[in-house]
């Protein structure tokens, strides 16, 4: 295990700078997750890591050990690529052991580091054929072996599920995610699948235009995304941004959002926050924007309401209902806006008729509409 240090770090071709000033930090047994959209410099950052990119400026440390200059080979760190990178011509245990045969281990010591990681892995059956007969899954577990055999500080995994079908992707997560439960090694990891991120790390990092837009754990990243983009990019569907008037009514900070259509009751919708910001004060009266998750809007229960403040109940028109079975996606209509619910089935409201909701206020965020920062 090993200790990660990004101290503002950049990286320039000619006059475009790719990364704009990185800082990351990690510790011991971590699992972080770089997380964005492709050109974002998730990639460019590992390979900076793993001493196969330069660093234009800032530094990286490992074990407080500045490793800027130091060649690959020498920083102690195994990474798995997308693409496999597999040598066509050797069986799965020469792949594995090649790099201990590089370094002089003797064959008795090779076969059992790689008898270890074969069990580790579930491929001790597979050790005597050649990639070309092994399935997706199955060279992805060997690339991972092939790491795994030389005990590293740290891993780096560049997008390594990206080229299997969908539920070999959820199956080898699961497996990955097992494996550093065990290992507790120091892993980043690359991806641009928000489910790999939220379910694999204990931090994420968020990648925009070479910027690190938020740094931190799966659920308050979710819950509490630093801004529009985080708050959009992780959660799908994405989260619904109702546009209204910071207001008071009585004691109470709140949201108004103006009605529009035929179908809203009254000239605006007063929805009362369950915790008014830290600097309510100065934006009473101004525009923000209002974040919920759709699954923070649900039918309306009396029984669940009854007691409970931060539920707040609206009449909205439904206009599309989209089930997907284990719920169902339900767009409505509030102050004109349209916003999405996730709805059981079993609570399945009607197309293009009214129906009562219940908002959870508990989980909304505001945001500044011009900086699309959290306020």
């Amino acid at each position: 295990m090993a200790t990660l240090s990004i101290n503002n770090v950049r990286k320039q071709y000619g006059s475009v700078e790719v990364l704009k000033g990185i800082d990351l930090s990690l510790n011991d047994g971590e699992f972080l997750v770089l997380l964005g959209p492709s050109g974002c410099g998730k990639s460019t950052l590992l390979n900076m890591i793993a001493g196969l990119e330069t660093i234009s400026a800032g530094e990286i440390r490992i074990d407080q050990r500045v490793i800027n200059g130091v060649h690959p080979k020498d920083r102690d760190i195994a990474m798995v690529f997308q693409s496999y990178a597999l040598y066509p011509n050797m069986t799965v245990a020469r792949n594995i052991g090649f790099s201990l045969e590089m370094r002089g281990l003797s064959k008795a010591e090779r076969d059992e580091a790689i008898g270890r990681v074969a069990k580790l892995l579930q491929i001790e059956h597979l050790l005597d054929r050649k990639p070309a007969q092994l399935s997706g899954g199955q060279r992805q577990r060997v690339a991972m072996g092939r790491a795994l055999v030389r005990d590293p500080k740290i891993f780096l995994f560049d997008e390594p599920l990206s080229n299997l079908d969908a539920k070999l992707r959820v199956d080898m997560r699961t497996e990955i995610k097992k494996l550093h439960q065990r290992l507790g090694t120091t892993v980043v990891y690359v991806t641009h699948d928000q489910i790999e991120a939220m379910t694999l790390a204990s931090r994420i990092a968020i990648m925009k235009e070479g910027v690190v837009q938020q740094f931190a754990p799966p659920q308050e990243v979710y819950e509490r995304p630093a801004n529009m983009y985080v708050a959009s990019f992780i959660g799908s569907p994405t989260m619904n941004f109702i546009r209204g008037t910071l207001s008071a009514e009585g004691d109470r900070l709140g949201v108004s959002v103006t009605a529009k259509g035929p179908s809203e009751s009254g000239p605006s919708r007063f929805l009362p926050l369950a915790e008014a910001p830290a600097e309510a004060d100065r934006w009473l009266g101004e525009e923000v924007i209002l974040g919920v998750r759709p699954e923070a809007i649900t039918c309306y229960d009396p029984a669940i309401a009854a007691g409970n403040p931060a539920l707040v109940r609206v009449s909205c028109r439904v206009s599309v209902l989209e089930p997907t079975g284990a719920d169902t996606i339900t767009y409505i209509q509030l102050g004109g806006q349209e916003v999405v619910a996730r709805i059981k089935p079993s609570d399945r409201p009607v197309e293009g008729e009214p129906a009562d909701f219940m908002i959870d206020m508990s989980r909304a965020n505001l945001f500044d509409p011009r900086t699309e920062q959290r306020i």
